[in-house]
């Protein structure tokens, strides 16, 4: 079958959502094509620093990859990659080889900062401290919010304009359907919205209307080498039982998790939004609350040190 783009090239991927057949040359084109267009032109411009969250995954090399592409040939633009080792034994380490190798491939500059280096634990510690006091407490809740913290920080630190974050149309439709679930409006909201501190730099997400699938069969195509190997964590999280719902749900109604994502925009413009944020009483940084996550947690496990 001819490429539905081209009309030249035979295909190789048939994208079901939409009914179109891409060949491969197409195909890149069309990720790099969408990308430019979720960022804008007051992004993708002059006098800009992007800080990148990198994992060393395949979500965070793409859009490394893109961004790179994006940014080298503009003046006076930059991007930094950031690099957050959150202390996982026999995994992380693999990942942050991945991303400092990516990085000295494409001559882009990194910091790297751990969770030990921050809070004084790494998360295999805080998991243990947390089974020790019996505590019902999902690694990848606290993993979150901790490493979030680490990136804002690190950007802060770098001048960023943007702190770009790896997340895919999976990744956004996963999160808007636990906040749905949970009942939670106030995390559908900041999800959606920009936090108006100078404490906080603005988060983009260059992949976020990219499925999964679509971000490996665009790494593969490129022969980008990333960690492949899943988080020893990642099955304890209730986000795994959402994305096996939604993925159901999408085999079955091509264009679901488009659809989720989209239903939720729209309705953001309707969801309260509070102009400023709270300053943590602990730790002084940007919070949605009186006490942040992460100092939040640490109370929880007897930890905070104040």
């Amino acid at each position: 079958m001819k490429c539905s783009i081209c009309k030249k090239n035979i295909s190789f991927y048939h994208q079901r959502h939409s009914g179109l057949n891409f060949c491969k040359e197409c195909f890149v084109k069309y990720i790099k094509k969408k990308v430019r267009k979720t960022l804008g032109k007051n992004i993708i411009k002059q006098n800009m620093t992007i800080g990148m969250g990198l994992s060393g995954g395949k979500d965070s090399l793409v859009m490394a990859y893109i961004l790179n592409e994006f940014y080298k040939p503009i003046p006076n633009s930059n991007i930094i990659a950031l690099i957050v080792d959150e202390g996982i034994e026999g995994f992380r380490k693999d990942g942050v080889n991945m991303a400092i190798k990516f990085c000295e491939e494409y001559d882009i500059a990194y910091k790297i900062a751990t969770f030990k280096e921050y809070i004084g634990y790494d998360l295999d510690e805080l998991v243990k401290i947390a089974k020790d006091k019996n505590l019902t407490m999902n690694p990848c809740s606290f993993c979150g919010v901790i490493r979030r913290k680490i990136l804002n920080k690190m950007a802060l630190n770098e001048k960023c304009n943007y702190l770009a974050i790896g997340h895919n149309l999976d990744d956004m439709a996963q999160a808007i359907m636990m906040n749905y679930i949970e009942g939670d409006v106030k995390k559908l909201a900041i999800l959606g919205h920009d936090a108006n501190n100078p404490m906080f730099v603005k988060r983009i997400k260059p992949l976020k209307y990219i499925p999964e699938n679509e971000v490996l069969l665009f790494a593969d195509l490129l022969e980008i080498k990333y960690h492949k190997a899943p988080c020893p964590y990642s099955s304890m999280s209730y986000r795994a039982e959402i994305s096996d719902i939604i993925d159901k749900l999408e085999e079955n109604h091509p264009g679901t998790k488009y659809s989720i994502v989209s239903g939720f925009e729209k309705l953001l413009e309707y969801l309260p939004v509070e102009k400023e944020m709270n300053v943590c009483k602990y730790c002084n940084e940007p919070s949605a609350s009186e006490i942040c996550k992460v100092c939040m947690f640490l109370e929880k496990l007897g930890i905070l040190n104040v």
